[in-house]
């Protein structure tokens, strides 16, 4: 019997925006990594996610994250980043500190 698999990983965006001058290191040209994924959960064990996860290259930076059904308020949230980035609004739209062992 052939079994149909279904992608689970989805990426949304994955590009480089111009951060303010706060940031502890950045990427070429004063940007930082902005990334926005989600997860289909179909594992025991597994939760599904979707999230949008900012960094300047020193495997610090902030994530927001949300179960999946509310990715909605992800996108919004995306939507409502100005450029250039800064910390202190990430802050303030529900960001967390991460580190890349967190992820």
């Amino acid at each position: 019997m052939l079994s149909h698999k279904t992608p689970r990983d989805f990426i949304h965006l994955d590009e480089f925006w111009e951060a303010d001058q706060h940031w502890g290191r950045y990427f070429v040209s004063n940007n930082v990594w902005v990334y926005v994924d989600e997860y289909r959960a179909e594992l025991p064990g597994d939760e599904d996610y979707s999230r949008i996860i900012i960094h300047g290259g020193d495997d610090t930076g902030w994530i927001y994250s949300r179960r999946l059904n509310d990715r909605d308020k992800v996108q919004q949230t995306l939507e409502a980043i100005k450029r250039p980035v800064s910390a202190r609004q990430l802050a303030n739209l529900g960001f967390t500190p991460w580190q890349t062992s967190y992820v």
